[in-house]
């Protein structure tokens, strides 16, 4: 929103503001329920009349009229303030009260800086859905409902520890403490039982069984007196082949003395 300016009239500080848009009755209605979140002790004015409302969210089903305002403590400045919406018209009209000096002296740039963060907020309201209210009571329910089932857990753990097992201590008046046989009883009587069950279990139990016994090593060269008869004779060499007969030499032939006359 747009400041268009503020003054001071009878102790109430009067300012208007100019929308970005024009907004319907239904958009007003949506910026009134954020602005809840701005006032403490709020009363709401339909036409300068003021209304009874049993819930926050009763401002959304309001019946369409001339104005609409919210008045109430201001959370930021903490002073009254009052906020007036006005139907089919482009701007709204903001008053706080002047209960100091500070506030009665700011100029435009001073004033816009405390109020205008609140309108501009209350604006973009009227664009989203609106936003239900967190319930605090169911916080605090949950958080008693937590603590009393705490409380009874503990109670319980209490109750339940045993009491039996504490050690019990007689004064002899010689200025010791020995145990009363009581305690020692039944702790006698459990070890005797597991010494009686483990007896009775020990001839039901089976023999373990024996381990195979290890395998001699063998050498892996067999000795020369081992016996060999599954073993192939040795195959004969063949034998060795008889040299050739010398060539006889050639006898020299005798020339024929045969002539022819």
């Amino acid at each position: 929103m747009h400041l268009e300016g503020h003054h001071e009239d009878n102790g109430w500080l009067r300012s208007t503001f100019t929308l970005t848009n024009r907004v319907s009755w239904e958009m007003m209605l949506q910026a009134v329920y954020a602005a809840f979140e701005y006032f403490a002790d709020i009363t709401i004015f339909v036409d300068d009349q003021s209304i009874k409302l049993e819930s926050r969210a009763d401002v959304l089903s309001i019946p369409e009229a001339r104005s609409i305002g919210i008045a109430g403590e201001s959370v930021v400045v903490k002073e009254p303030m009052i906020i007036i919406f006005y139907n089919q018209v482009h701007f709204i009209n903001l008053r706080i009260r002047c209960g100091n000096d500070d506030l009665r002296d700011l100029d435009y740039e001073g004033f816009n800086k405390i109020v205008c963060p609140i309108v501009d907020a209350i604006e973009l309201a009227m664009y989203q859905e609106p936003v239900p209210a967190p319930v605090k009571e169911d916080a605090t329910e949950e958080t008693d409902e937590g603590g009393e089932e705490k409380e009874s857990e503990e109670t319980g753990e209490k109750a339940a520890s045993p009491t039996d097992d504490a050690e019990q201590t007689e004064d002899t008046g010689d200025g010791e403490q020995v145990e009363t046989p009581g305690d020692s009883e039944p702790e006698d009587a459990a070890a005797e039982s597991a010494q009686e069950d483990q007896a009775a279990e020990a001839p039901s139990a089976e023999p373990p069984i024996p381990p195979p016994p290890a395998a001699e090593p063998q050498d892996s060269t067999t000795p020369s007196d081992a016996p060999t008869s599954a073993a192939e004779p040795p195959i004969p060499l063949p034998p060795s082949e008889a040299s050739a007969p010398p060539i006889p030499a050639l006898a020299p032939r005798k020339r024929s003395e045969f002539r022819c006359n």
